[in-house]
């Protein structure tokens, strides 16, 4: 099967985080790649045509989102299933009500139900304190594969942001084990 993993630039947050002049092109701890198209991604179309992009082209796919991004993802792809990454690290925000969770979004050929290895909906652990702002753990990467169905032997999977290369990285330690 064809598998993909997508870790968008998060919708809103786009030039923040990976444009010219915003944290991307700063020093420090989350500094993140810059990205000339950043901009395209603080489009909600753009993240249509990804769902899309997604539904034709792989046999099964996962995004990772933003709480507020839910309502657009789940209008163009009501059948996912909606899976909870809690990031018990999360920094402090300016906000009153600190974020600490992750929609991940996963649609699979392969059923959530029958044989198998149980798998929780929820991940509860930390994000990585190196690397910049975005990447995720190793043990997210073999969860979203876990809830895919992925199968080292059969499966290709596409990283569709490969960023800091750490999902790249857990799919190849997979295949090599």
């Amino acid at each position: 099967m064809k598998l993909a993993i997508a870790d968008p630039p998060y919708l809103g947050r786009s030039v923040r985080w990976y444009g010219e002049g915003g944290r991307g092109s700063g020093s420090g701890r989350h500094r993140a790649d810059v990205h000339p198209d950043a901009a395209e991604w603080d489009n909600p179309d753009r993240h249509r045509e990804l769902v899309r992009q997604l539904r034709q082209d792989f046999d099964g796919w996962a995004i990772a989102a933003t709480p507020s991004s839910l309502p657009l993802y789940l209008a163009e792809a009501p059948d996912v299933r909606v899976m909870i990454w809690h990031k018990r690290n999360s920094p402090p925000s300016g906000s009153r009500m600190r974020n600490v969770w992750e929609p991940v979004l996963v649609s699979s050929a392969r059923k959530a139900h029958g044989t198998g290895p149980r798998l929780n909906d929820v991940l509860d652990t930390a994000a990585p304190r190196r690397n910049f702002a975005g990447s995720k753990p190793a043990a997210w990467t073999r969860w979203v594969l876990d809830a895919l169905g992925y199968d080292a032997g059969t499966d290709e999977v596409v990283d569709l942001f490969a960023g800091s290369g750490s999902v790249t990285a857990e799919v190849l330690q997979g295949v090599l084990l």
